[in-house]
């Protein structure tokens, strides 16, 4: 009986700790155009002239520099973006940010010379500035687009960057 006890402490003890040993993303967040912790430099805008460039779909450009003495790698299946809109209901949506491989058809409807300026880098280097294009759907108002949300898995690191507007 004691040694039944015993076991069950044990493994309670375990269950209820094991949340506090799983490694959490760190969260920065930053104003846009500004410097992190991380080295790296985010901002977005939100352009209407690009419209219907994407049948479907509104874009968002990000420009990122990458001021660390490390190259940053991107990955397109396990980095997450998404934006917050803010107003009466605030709520996040997913973006999609490699229209190559979420979107293929709407990606080879692209004329050639648009096709790679879409598309999303695998790494940034020392010194890079890059712009990044993310899609939301064209019945999101991007007018309430206020927070750009930016998981990068390689450096497990979650960027909650304040579009400046």
């Amino acid at each position: 009986m004691k040694r039944t006890a015993c076991v069950l402490l044990i493994i309670l003890m375990l269950v209820v700790s094991l949340p506090a040993l799983a490694k959490k993303a760190r969260v920065i967040r930053a104003p846009g155009g500004t410097n992190t912790d991380i080295g790296l430099v985010l901002d977005a805008s939100y352009d209407s002239r690009l419209d219907n460039l994407v049948p479907g779909y509104k874009i968002i450009d990000v420009a990122l520099v990458n001021q660390s003495f490390n190259i940053v790698l991107l990955h397109p299946e396990k980095d997450r973006w998404e934006i917050k809109l803010g107003g009466d209901e605030e709520k996040t949506i997913p973006a999609i940010y490699n229209l190559r491989g979420k979107l293929p058809q709407a990606y080879n409807t692209l004329p050639e010379r648009i096709k790679p300026l879409l598309s999303y880098p695998l790494a940034l280097p020392i010194g890079a500035r890059e712009v990044i294009d993310i899609f939301v759907p064209e019945n999101v108002d991007v007018s309430k687009f206020t927070e750009l949300h930016v998981y990068i898995h390689s450096v497990d690191t979650k960027l909650e960057i304040l579009a400046r507007q």
